[in-house]
């Protein structure tokens, strides 16, 4: 309201998703009272837990501006913010426009950019579809207005947008099967360029996110009978067998095998709608052929699941940690969450997640040997030197030695709860002894 023009700004729409006022009290006659102090806010209340994407939905629908702006509870509006955004969608009515995105901590509440002052971003996804950005620096820019200008993007980030409310419900709206939240921003982002509209980054309008360290509520009913609990790659899914074609759609599983099990639900009507569109061929020729660049066409998996010790199949590669730089040990905690499984693909590139596993510090000593970490996987790569002798049962690394020349390491076991090793293969030894053996969830 403070920063916004007055004769721009319709309304400000809360929509309160069945919110606990017991635990938060101040959301009840407290929040009321502040609403009715304010004649541009305006309070409307879920019955039950809908989740975030039907809550937007439901905004829309009841809002009363010819563009609706959707924001999380937990931003904060920058200086001359709404003018550049509303600018493009006066234009073009199918355009929908992304402000900048800058960090709020959530402990101090710090506001900072996250962009280089040259660099203009564009969202884009790997194959699991986890959101990335490239960054596009422009380091050698004659004229500020080229940072300034705003430009098409493949992908929005996240639920900072405005968009003509007339064609946001025209095309309808966000996907109503998808739970909670994750996976909206895909399913508008293809659907809008796919069917005849854009998608523009707008530099000149910036808005603070704070960027919490948990959800701080739970997911009521909407979670029950969901597979496995995993709502986001549930999501996920309903958006990849929706838009994506059938050689997009072996990305996404090569990816996430798992998520084959899962129930992505009735997508009838969506298919419906999908039909009358461009392909996912053409988007990514036309529109997100950028994605290649650091995501290239996934070669498929030889072998996914887990890595077991050939003597005791009760034991398994287990990551220490979730983030990288991480080691892996010997576990009798074989128990997969999500996306776990290893992967060893054609080309030798052998993954967990969107991370890679690769040789890591050399250890001296009598544990000669060297480490097997989880690292980042190289921007544009999909190989690596993994392979896995079906006849000797051995994790092979092969590596390049100081003569220039190469040597086939091979994944060893010292002991449960140690970490996993490569070291010199011998075929007598068998602690590197190894089956590949793949996971079937336990809700299938």
């Amino acid at each position: 309201i403070n920063r916004s023009p007055p004769h721009l700004l319709a309304e400000v729409l809360l929509v309160d998703d069945y919110s606990d006022k017991r635990e938060y009290p101040h959301l009840g006659p407290q929040l009321e009272h502040w609403v009715a102090e304010n004649d541009k806010v305006r309070l409307i209340r879920n019955r039950e837990r809908q989740g975030l994407i039907r809550s937007k939905n439901r905004g829309a629908e009841e809002s009363v501006g010819e563009i609706v702006v959707f924001l999380d509870a937990h931003c904060e509006v920058n200086t001359n913010w709404l003018t550049p955004l509303l600018d493009p969608i006066k234009t073009d009515p199918t355009t929908l426009t992304v402000p900048l995105v800058d960090r709020i901590e959530y402990d101090t509440f710090a506001y900072s950019s996250i962009y280089h002052s040259v660099s203009k971003p564009v969202g884009i996804w790997e194959w699991g579809l986890l959101y990335k950005e490239m960054r596009n620096h422009m380091e050698d820019v004659k004229d500020v207005k080229e940072l300034s200008t705003a430009y098409q993007s493949p992908l929005h980030a996240g639920g900072l947008i405005a968009v003509n409310r007339e064609y946001f419900l025209s095309i309808g709206g966000y996907d109503p099967g998808l739970l909670v939240w994750g996976g909206e921003q895909y399913e508008l982002s293809f659907k809008i360029w796919m069917c005849g509209g854009r998608i523009i980054w707008v530099p000149c309008s910036r808005v603070g996110h704070v960027y919490r360290m948990m959800v701080p509520y739970g997911f009521g009913k909407l979670v029950h009978g969901v597979k496995g609990g995993d709502v986001i790659n549930t999501n996920l899914k309903r958006v990849v067998e929706t838009w994506f074609d059938e050689e997009h759609k072996e990305y996404f599983y090569t990816r996430q095998p798992l998520a084959r099990f899962l129930d992505h639900g009735d997508i009838t009507k969506q298919l419906q709608y999908r039909r009358t569109c461009h392909s996912f061929s053409w988007f990514m020729t036309n529109v997100a052929a950028p994605v290649y660049q650091d995501f290239p066409r996934l070669p498929k998996n030889v072998f996914w699941g887990q890595i077991k010790f050939a003597d005791d199949t009760e034991a398994c590669w287990r990551p220490r940690c979730r983030e990288p730089p991480c080691k892996l040990e010997m576990s009798t905690d074989c128990f997969i969450i999500h996306d776990e499984v290893l992967r060893l693909n054609e080309l030798g590139q052998l993954g967990v997640g969107e991370r890679c596993l690769t040789a890591g510090s050399l250890l001296s000593g009598r544990n000669w040997g060297r480490e097997i970490v989880i690292g980042v996987c190289p921007l544009g790569s999909v190989g690596d030197n993994w392979s896995y002798d079906v006849e000797e049962s051995r994790m092979k690394y092969s590596m390049k030695t100081g003569s220039g020349g190469q040597v086939s390491l091979c994944a060893e076991m010292r002991g449960m709860g140690e970490v996993i090793v490569l070291a010199i293969c011998d075929m007598l030894e068998t602690r590197q002894e190894w089956v590949w053996e793949e996971y079937v969830p336990y809700w299938v």
